[in-house]
């Protein structure tokens, strides 16, 4: 046998026996030694035939004679003494010196026996089998030669098809399809190239790895896997994975046009598992925690919650039933020092095992509560403004009516005295007329400026209390010398109003204080502040002769007065309606303190937060 015929002989990837006339095997290749059980223990063939059957002779003779591409099957005896149904075809060798027959056996396709199956390579029911698989297969041996392939393996390679053939190397097999450009973007004889051939000779080789995927021919994405044999072969696996990767594309698109949707929502979207594990937050939920989307998922939920005390009961998984799967909450937090109000919706989602994930969404409702409050203020407002008509109507009724029937009265009886020629009580009469229209005048210019003061400021600005109540002093100042009273003012804060109104805020509660003072003492009155935790009072008290509790449902009512004798007391009974009005328009609150005493206290209430005026101190009362 010559030096090529040999090293053919040797490397065929499938069975070779040369036998004699008798079966007895004279020679074989190593595929046949594995097939047989050969190659273990430096065992070698016995000298009995290797074919079973009564005549071996004769059948070798008659196959040989049917020509070399039929394939007959045969009863081999194994090297353990077990008999196993295998086709081969039989060809005969040209006749050894001395004249004896010899016959080429190489065994194709395993019919009986199947321990021995996967030792019988090539075989054509083998090879008809594997072609009928839209994946790749080929077996490389350990010495990366290819051994056996698949129609789809070949084809699979395109135009680099003729490399895929019996011993071609795995490494020249990726260089063909290098040329053949069937790996996109990688030319050869580039670094690139050179790169990606030891990058795929080493997936060949890691049969653990869990294989590779990579793009392979236009549009096309291969999944490799390698897988060695108990022989050292690696058998590889090629399979066409492009459905699945546009399928995952079409995923990823979708994936991301909804995150996109998610992240341009203007409300806050949070999502977490029946831990309270935090699994995906949209960028305006992060933005508004000081975070960062990728720096919330994995984090435990009340570490990372928005307002998580007022939250818990949307964060509590066993509240939620397949009845009720749906909370909705409203919160109010503080916001870069604003208040903001947000309306949580959370959807539980179910499993077999209960409530899986929980869906969230927070959505800024802090202009609509605004709206609310606004239109809250004005129903009040127009509230207020109905019960202020309604007193003009009783006060244009009722005290306006007074000093027109004096003027009536007296204008008849001094037509009626003219008319008769007497004269002598003209005077007084003339007198009463002109009393009358004086305290009319002064009823409708106490209505005209009730009726002025605004219940609402158009722009609120910071007014320093002191200042105001210094400027009501001064238009008081000859009044204050009248009685000889004294008024002590101690440092007052600073707030959000209007300096005019409160002006006359002041110079009204002041000038009660000093008109209702004790006949027989000179009046001293007390102006001074308390904080709240939500604003402020101010307290003006005196101690002049107080008024009745009974009476502290009227005193704020227009022309509601409780001394009637006008040569001790003057007024209309407008002062403190006006009072009540400025202070609303502040939305604050007045109020007689009746456990007072000595005298009237009075206590406004502004409920806004306290506003410094630079260094200036003023002292804090307790509420007493």
């Amino acid at each position: 046998m010559t030096g090529f015929a040999a090293a053919l002989y040797e490397n065929l990837p499938f069975p070779v026996l040369i036998v004699d006339a008798g079966a007895c095997v004279v020679s074989h290749n190593e595929a046949a030694a594995r097939a047989f059980g050969w190659n273990r223990d430096g065992r070698r063939p016995d000298a009995a035939a290797v074919i079973d059957g009564a005549n071996p002779t004769t059948l070798l003779a008659r196959h040989a004679a049917e020509g070399r591409e039929n394939a007959h099957a045969f009863a081999f005896r194994h090297e353990n003494g077990s008999l196993f149904e295998a086709t081969a075809h039989v060809i005969p060798l040209p006749d050894e010196a001395d004249g004896a027959a010899r016959y080429a056996l190489l065994l194709r396709s395993l019919l009986s026996g199947g321990s021995h199956g996967e030792q019988v390579l090539l075989g054509q029911r083998i090879a008809a089998a594997l072609d009928t698989m839209t994946e790749g297969f080929a077996i490389f041996d350990p010495a990366e030669r290819l051994v056996m392939f698949n129609r789809s393996y070949k084809e699979r390679c395109a135009g680099a098809r003729d490399a895929v053939r019996v011993g071609a190397t795995m490494e020249s097999i990726v260089r063909a399809n290098i040329r053949a450009g069937m790996y996109p973007g990688i030319e050869e004889g580039t670094s690139g190239a050179e790169a990606l051939v030891r990058e795929r000779l080493e997936k060949h080789r890691d049969a653990g790895g869990g294989g590779a995927v990579f793009e392979f021919g236009k549009g096309r994405w291969i999944r490799g896997e390698s897988h060695v044999a108990e022989t050292g072969d690696i058998v590889a696996m090629r399979i066409d994975i492009s459905e699945l990767k546009r399928t995952e594309a079409a995923l990823e698109e979708k994936r991301r046009e909804y995150l996109s949707l998610l992240q341009i929502l203007p409300d806050m979207i949070l999502r977490f598992d029946r831990n309270l594990t935090v699994r995906f937050a949209n960028d305006k939920y992060a933005a508004h925690m000081g975070s960062t989307t990728d720096a919330l998922i994995g984090r435990y939920l009340p570490e990372v919650a928005c307002a998580p005390e007022q939250t818990a009961v949307l964060m509590d998984i066993a509240a939620y039933t397949r009845d009720a799967p749906v909370k909705t909450l409203e919160i109010c937090i503080d916001h870069e020092g604003q208040p903001m109000w947000m309306l949580w919706t959370a959807v539980a989602i179910f499993d077999g095992d209960g409530v899986s994930e929980v869906v969230s969404v927070g959505r800024d409702i802090t202009e609509a509560k605004r709206q609310q409050q606004r239109v809250e203020a004005q129903t009040n407002e127009l509230r207020r403004k109905n019960e202020a008509l309604d007193q003009f109507t009783a006060t244009v009724s009722h005290d306006l009516k007074a000093p027109l029937r004096h003027l009536s009265m007296f204008a008849e009886m001094i037509s009626e005295d003219v008319h008769r020629g007497e004269f002598a009580e003209l005077p007084a009469y003339a007198d009463h007329v002109r009393k009358s229209s004086a305290r009319m005048r002064r009823i409708i210019d106490s209505l005209l400026e009730f009726s002025q003061i605004a219940y609402r400021i158009a722009a609120p600005k910071p007014v320093s209390l002191s200042g105001v109540v210094g400027d009501a002093l001064a238009l008081l100042e000859g009044h204050v010398e009248e009685t000889g009273g004294r008024v002590e003012v101690e440092p007052l804060p600073e707030i959000m109003g209007d300096p005019e109104l409160l002006k006359r805020l002041a110079q009204n509660l002041i000038g009660n204080a000093l008109k209702y003072r004790r006949p027989d003492k000179a009046p001293s009155v007390r102006i001074y502040a308390r904080q709240r935790p939500d604003g402020i009072d101010l307290v003006v008290e005196d101690d002049g002769i107080g008024i009745d509790p009974q009476h502290v449902g009227r005193i704020f009512e227009v022309f509601q007065r409780l001394h009637r004798d006008e040569t001790v007391y003057q007024g209309t009974g407008v002062g403190l309606a006006l009072a009540r009005r400025i202070v609303e328009s502040h939305n604050g609150v007045i109020a007689l303190d009746t456990s007072y005493a000595p005298g009237a206290r009075f206590i406004v209430t502004f409920p806004q937060p306290v506003k410094s005026k630079g260094s200036e101190q003023w002292e804090v009362r307790p509420e007493s």
